[in-house]
């Protein structure tokens, strides 16, 4: 079960819709054969049923032409049983596949007539003003004799090759009809005799021989197997009017597929059976559908599996080859079908969301590992030239120098200490800031209290500074004071570390209509360019990038602060300054 699971699931979704699709519709073919069976079965049986009570209408009128009343029963080689008989004869000469069995009584005699078997022989006569038909009853001959001669019929020596070989036919004429057009004689055969080997067959019951006429050969039926079928009904018939007859001798003898009934007009019973070929006639109704119902089958299979291809399959194939672009990070070659309505639009689209997330996060990490690679080459820089330094008063102290150099190295070794120490701190501040998605405690704090505050700490830079401020009272905003004192420090201590002496400084913290906190304060301008990438780590404007200043950092932590508040900073350039404002995001 496993390999055969294994083996089905190898296979394309095509492959597997087509044959589920092959197994649904052999089922309806299937079940549509055997309802189409069923319903020309009984259209078949119709047909024969009608068939044989026509028929017997047929002879029932034909008997009640000859005989008006029961005390008119013909007895047997009477002359009007032999015009009866004559009339059949007449009837069965083109029906010789539907044989009957006409039974009454004529008293205490039981009469059965037998459906004549006959043959046709047309006497040609230059002279003759019409058509003259010699009908032969051969129904005093036995089955066997029938049988005798119907081979003899078929076989035709070499002698005889290109000539008519014949029959000469002995009997009594027993009914004559003529008109102006055509005349029909009924000649009752007693002895038949072949031209070919002088062979002769009798009948069973003599009649008188007053006349003779020449047969060419030609078949009784059709052929063997008709002659078969003639008989096997007969047999039948005889059968069921026996008294003794029960139902699975009738069983029995019912080899053949033929249909029979019995009817009667009171005085009569007349037994009849149709003698067909099932197969032949079904064959009418399915003779070409088995072929046209294969054509069909496979046209709508090859176009079944050619639409799952074309609605299934090749879109799957570009969704797969879309997704390969992705895991390869191709994010300009994707470009997936989100147009579609279907559940391979939803997977497209799905695909397209995770795309743009990755593409998203790809970026971030990209620009992360930019950053980080700036990060190290920064502090790297910022690192080495201290390290540099304590380096070379190390390897000077070392030396014999005098006291008073010694001690001046040793002061110069811890003041770089120092600012090496202050830069760690920052980083490893910015880092546990960058790892903060959001404060966990925060209180209500006055901001228009903090910021008087740290102007009151910072009032020595602003000494030699036009300073003017204007806080609006009571703005409160939650948060970590300790870290917005730092954010709000480093601002206010860029302003007074870049403007020259006498430069005016303008701080002010207002409620709505604009930024929240702005300082602003007189230098030269910083280039546009270089504006957005201020609060960058270890970025300084290239007038700022020497020892005097900062690492880099405290506008990028000042940022980071802002952020999980939900503040940001900007930076733009005025007309004699730069000014620096904290708005809500």
């Amino acid at each position: 079960m496993k390999k055969l699971k294994a083996f089905w699931l190898r296979r394309s979704i095509a492959t597997r819709l087509t044959a589920l699709t092959a197994l649904m519709l052999a089922l309806v073919c299937a079940l549509w054969t055997w309802f189409s069976m069923q319903r020309a079965n009984d259209h078949i049986m119709q047909q024969r049923y009608s068939y044989l009570e026509y028929i017997q209408q047929i002879l029932l009128d034909k008997l009640e032409l000859h005989v008006p009343d029961s005390d008119h029963l013909p007895l047997p080689d009477s002359e009007s049983y032999w015009k009866l008989r004559f009339d059949y004869a007449r009837w069965t000469s083109s029906n010789s596949s539907t044989p009957f069995i006409l039974q009454y009584a004529v008293g205490d005699e039981i009469v059965s007539l037998t459906s004549p078997l006959t043959i046709i022989q047309t006497v040609s006569a230059h002279d003759a003003p019409v058509y003259h038909n010699v009908i032969i009853d051969l129904g005093g001959f036995s089955e066997a004799d029938i049988c005798s001669l119907q081979q003899c019929a078929q076989t035709v020596t070499p002698e005889w090759s290109g000539n008519s070989p014949y029959w000469t036919v002995y009997g009594t004429v027993k009914g004559l009809e003529e008109d102006e057009f055509s005349k029909i004689t009924y000649l009752v055969a007693n002895r038949i005799v072949s031209c070919v080997d002088e062979q002769t067959w009798h009948a069973q019951t003599p009649v008188e021989e007053t006349t003779s006429q020449r047969l060419f050969f030609q078949n009784i039926f059709a052929d063997n197997n008709a002659m078969e079928q003639y008989f096997d009904a007969l047999h039948f018939l005889q059968y069921r009017q026996r008294e003794d007859r029960t139902q699975a001798g009738l069983d029995a003898l019912q080899t053949r597929d033929f249909s029979s009934t019995v009817s009667g007009n009171g005085y009569s019973t007349l037994f009849l059976a149709y003698t067909s070929d099932y197969t032949n006639e079904i064959s009418l109704y399915f003779r070409y559908i088995p072929f046209l119902m294969a054509l069909v089958y496979i046209l709508v299979l090859f176009l079944f599996y050619q639409g799952v291809r074309w609605a299934v399959v090749y879109p799957l194939y570009d969704t797969t080859h879309q997704a390969q672009h992705v895991a390869h990070l191709e994010f300009d070659a994707f470009h997936p079908d989100t147009a579609r309505g279907d559940e391979i639009g939803d997977l497209n689209r799905a695909l397209a969301d995770m795309a743009g997330d990755l593409h998203q996060r790809w970026d971030s990490e990209r620009d992360l590992e930019d950053r980080r690679q700036q990060f190290v080459a920064a502090a790297s820089h910022d690192l080495k030239t201290p390290l540099a330094l304590i380096g070379g008063y190390a390897e000077a102290i070392a030396q014999d120098i005098s006291p008073e150099e010694n001690a001046r190295y040793l002061a110069a070794i811890e003041q770089e200490t120092g600012r090496m120490n202050s830069l760690v701190r920052e980083m490893l501040d910015y880092t546990r800031l960058d790892r903060t998605d959001e404060l966990k405690h925060r209180t209500a704090i006055d901001l228009s209290a903090l910021l008087r505050s740290l102007l009151d700490e910072y009032a020595p830079l602003f000494e030699h500074r036009r300073l003017t401020v204007h806080l609006a009272d009571g703005i409160r905003i939650r948060g970590d004071e300790t870290l917005l004192r730092r954010a709000f420090g480093c601002l206010l201590e860029n302003a007074a570390k870049y403007s020259p002496d006498d430069g005016r400084v303008t701080v002010t913290l207002r409620r709505g209509g604009g930024p929240l906190f702005t300082v602003e304060n007189d230098c030269d301008p910083i280039p546009e360019n270089e504006l957005p990438r201020l609060f960058e780590m270890f970025y300084r404007s290239d007038k700022a990038r020497n020892r005097a200043g900062g690492h880099g950092l405290g506008l990028a932590i000042t940022q980071k602060i802002l952020a999980l508040h939900g503040l940001i900073c900007r930076a733009e350039n005025t007309e004699t300054g730069v000014c620096f404002s904290v708005s809500v995001r």
